[in-house]
């Protein structure tokens, strides 16, 4: 066998993945400073994106945006919008065209995983734009999420970016930018949104929207959620008591809302109830006998499927009905912070989790899930042998990950509310 030495000079040994590009801040909103003309689709509900249009016109950049719905057009104010009437099978083509006759070098969305989105992602990346992808804040409230080509489980900037101090730009701030009244403006834009979304349905008849249209749905789902909540308030706000001091081990399980893309698209349980019976089963042959098993149940599923029958059911069936807890109720991190562990899909709780210290394990695609931060054997062992992460590695995590994908801003603010980014320094 030739030696090394022997081999040709032109021979060279296989190039594993590019190091890390070392960034100052967000490389999504560096694309951002650096875009001429910027194309938004569809936003978060509400004034945001008429907030991201006057920064960017006031930073000299163009800005156009599409309104698919009637929803859409009751929530621009800031530019006039470009209707599309057309059928979903023809968005591409009307995009592509779009893209090159307006000279589009930046789209931005916000919810990657809708049709419409999904379909503009493939067609901004084959004419070489710059796909800035927006999600509620991994850190909330107070920060949005702001990626280059995907967030959530599509994500790759911890893999492409390294967050570093030591660039002459400085970074931007990331203080929480968090304005009063968080909720209440959010289901104001909401009722706005859809009213307005209901009251033009014709005039876009063939939108396909990405959850139920009817804002008569959501009425009546609000109407359970306050329900619901009342009820169950002071009830489990004893049990969480309960379980804080008297020193009973417990695990945490934090749902994630039904039809949530982060289930749908980033998992193998496509549903919560097939994760709660998972858990269930798993709790009942390998947890510790003394322990318990405490469901909370995220805050915007009151009003739907909680899956309070499915739990108490399933539990029965296993022997293990006295030992498992159901909440709607109660502070997650909180409960978090004084369990044994922590077992999600891949809630953003997870981050949660971490800052306080808790044993995790995730059984979706998370972006925390990593080796040294969340538990890395099967879900069987993970009673008995689940282990804080090192808080060194942890906290220079959340560091890269906080610089490198959030900026401040409050999503729901009202649309006279700036948006406290720095001037691009390019």
């Amino acid at each position: 066998m030739d030696s090394v030495l022997d081999r040709p000079k032109t021979e060279t040994a296989p190039a594993g993945p590019p190091s890390p590009r070392a960034t100052p801040t967000n490389p999504a909103y560096l694309s951002l400073c650096g875009a001429r003309t910027v194309l938004l689709l569809q936003g978060p509900l509400g004034p945001f994106y008429d907030r991201l249009a006057r920064w960017l016109q006031a930073q000299g950049k163009r800005v156009l945006r599409v309104a698919f719905q009637g929803g859409d057009l009751a929530d621009c104010r800031a530019v006039v919008p470009l209707a599309y009437r057309g059928t979903l099978a023809d968005w591409p083509a009307y995009l592509r065209e779009l893209l090159v006759s307006e000279g589009v070098d930046a789209v931005v969305l916000f919810g990657q995983a809708r049709s419409y989105h999904a379909a503009a992602v493939e067609e901004a990346r084959d004419h070489h734009c710059a796909v800035i992808v927006l999600e509620e804040g991994y850190f909330r409230p107070g920060f949005i999420t702001m990626e280059l080509d995907g967030v959530n489980g599509y994500s790759r900037t911890l893999e492409n970016y390294r967050w570093t101090r030591e660039t002459p730009i400085p970074p931007a701030p990331l203080q929480a930018d968090d304005t009063p009244h968080h909720f209440r403006k959010m289901a104001l834009h909401a009722t706005r949104h859809y009213l307005a979304m209901w009251a033009r349905r014709h005039h876009f008849g063939c939108y396909e929207h990405h959850r139920e249209p009817s804002p008569w749905y959501y009425v009546g789902y609000w109407l359970r959620t306050w329900s619901r909540k009342a009820r169950r308030y002071r009830q489990d706000l004893r049990l969480e008591h309960e379980l804080l001091t008297k020193g009973v081990p417990y695990y945490l399980v934090p749902l994630q809302n039904d039809g949530d893309s982060q289930i749908t698209h980033h998992s193998v349980y496509g549903e919560n109830s097939i994760f709660i019976m998972e858990v269930l089963r798993s709790f009942a042959l390998h947890a510790p006998a003394n322990s318990k098993l405490v469901f909370r149940v995220h805050p915007y599923a009151r009003g739907g499927h909680a899956h309070r029958h499915l739990i108490r059911s399933v539990a029965q069936d296993l022997g293990i009905g006295s030992r498992v807890v159901y909440l709607m109720e109660g502070h997650t991190p909180v409960l978090a912070q004084h369990s044994r562990g922590v077992v999600l899909i891949n809630s953003t709780v997870g981050l949660q989790v971490l800052e306080r210290g808790a044993p995790l394990i995730a059984l979706g695609d998370a972006l925390y899930r990593r080796y040294g931060l969340t538990f890395a054997g099967p879900l069987d062992r993970f009673w008995a042998e689940a282990k804080p992460a090192d808080r060194q590695a942890v906290e220079a995590f959340l560091a890269q990950l906080k610089n490198l994908t959030q900026m401040p801003a409050s999503v729901y603010a009202n649309a006279e509310e700036p948006l406290l980014w720095p001037a691009p320094l390019l």
